[in-house]
């Protein structure tokens, strides 16, 4: 008895610990309370992410993501939502971003990659009678659109890491679905 006891102990005290020293680490790092994608990878004593994920709802044919910035009484909310369900809902979002009279437009042009050739339309739209401001635009037979407090801000999460990485997963799930 005595030989399966200690075996067992040390399994067991490795197992406790790992467990903990895992959660620590978790928490050290902000890696326990979102399974999303980190905005800033860094250490957050050094510098503090420039968007923080607060919520998502992934159905099959759209998504939105829910950030802010990192400030807790100034804190600015970001909407971030894709659509894959078709071309014609693709253009129709669009095209009602684009014309819609709540907003006004005030920017209309093509949408570029990374080595600046159009992959698609791209709008931005102001919005009358409260601070909002959505950039929108197509890639495909898919639609996305930030919307944010200010042009600033929509601009600068629009050219984030987390839109890249959101929007490339996405465009090959899509492509896998076909």
């Amino acid at each position: 008895m005595r030989h399966i006891a200690l075996p067992i102990s040390i399994l067991l005290l490795t197992f406790i610990t790992g467990v903990g020293s895992s959660r620590l680490l978790q928490n050290v790092l902000h890696l326990g309370c979102d399974k999303g994608i980190l905005a800033n990878r860094r250490s957050p004593s050094t510098t503090s992410p420039q968007f923080i994920r607060t919520g998502s709802l992934l159905e099959p044919d759209y998504h939105i993501y829910w950030y802010q910035t990192p400030g807790r009484t100034d804190a600015e909310e970001i909407n971030f939502y894709g659509d894959f369900r078709s071309a014609q809902l693709t253009r129709e979002h669009f095209e009602s971003n684009a014309t819609t009279d709540a907003a006004t437009l005030i920017e209309r042009g093509h949408k570029l990659d990374e080595q600046g050739r159009p992959i698609g339309e791209r709008v931005v739209t102001v919005f009358k009678g409260y601070e909002a401001v959505r950039i929108s635009w197509t890639e495909g037979d898919i639609f996305w659109s930030v919307q944010a407090p200010s042009l600033q801000l929509a601009r600068k999460f629009e050219e984030s890491e987390i839109v890249q990485s959101i929007t490339m997963s996405n465009k090959r799930l899509h492509r896998i679905r076909r």
